[in-house]
């Protein structure tokens, strides 16, 4: 008896570890689904480039390409080597940016410009009194300079605060100091198309 639990003592006292036979371990086996997984990502791939060779090689999207897309890379690649911001807006929109920043340069200089609502006159008006300028959109304007503009054809055209006209082959900035003049000013812009 006592031998039988000396023996007991001895197997739990000294764990010792358990190896599988070698029969018990089944052989590895090679993973197929690897190879096909690579072959069906190399099959989109090609499928992917011929797709896209014949969708820029349908005429209407060539011409997209090249008149649309190509353009803005080519401008990415040369603004990439600069990133100041006012010389990529000036290189963007050139005389328009120029227009813009010398019109909200002159509210600036008064200290006012977060308070004004500046009429625009359309850019057939300036070409009719001598003047090469095209007005950019209130949109396009406030995005470029932060200064609030309004076209004559605007219901909220009333509520401008400030009107540009041409005065003596230049620029004329005039407050509004008189509804009548101001209504008569929107009238007289009204008659030159006014587009983007």
């Amino acid at each position: 008896m006592k031998k039988k639990k000396a023996e007991r003592a001895a197997a739990t006292g000294s764990p010792q570890p358990v190896h599988p036979s070698p029969a018990a371990t089944p052989p590895k086996q090679q993973n197929p689904q690897g190879a096909t997984n690579g072959f069906k990502a190399f099959i989109l791939l090609v499928a992917a480039v011929i797709s896209l060779l014949i969708f820029f090689g349908i005429e209407p999207n060539k011409i997209w390409l090249s008149q649309r897309i190509m353009p803005y890379w080519e401008d990415f690649k040369e603004q990439k080597l600069n990133l100041d911001l006012e010389e990529r807006k000036l290189s963007r929109y050139q005389t328009d940016y120029l227009f813009a920043k010398n019109v909200t340069g002159f509210f600036e200089k008064r200290g006012n410009a977060g308070n004004v609502l500046l009429l625009l006159p359309p850019t057939d008006y300036f070409k009719a009194n001598g003047l090469e300028i095209h007005v950019p959109e209130p949109a396009v304007f406030y995005y470029m300079t932060g200064l609030k503009t309004i076209w004559a054809n605007s219901p909220e055209a009333g509520k401008a605060n400030w009107y540009l006209t041409a005065k003596n082959g230049g620029l004329g900035f005039d407050s509004v100091t008189n509804q009548q003049v101001l209504q008569d000013t929107i009238a007289a812009f009204k008659k030159y198309n006014i587009s983007l």
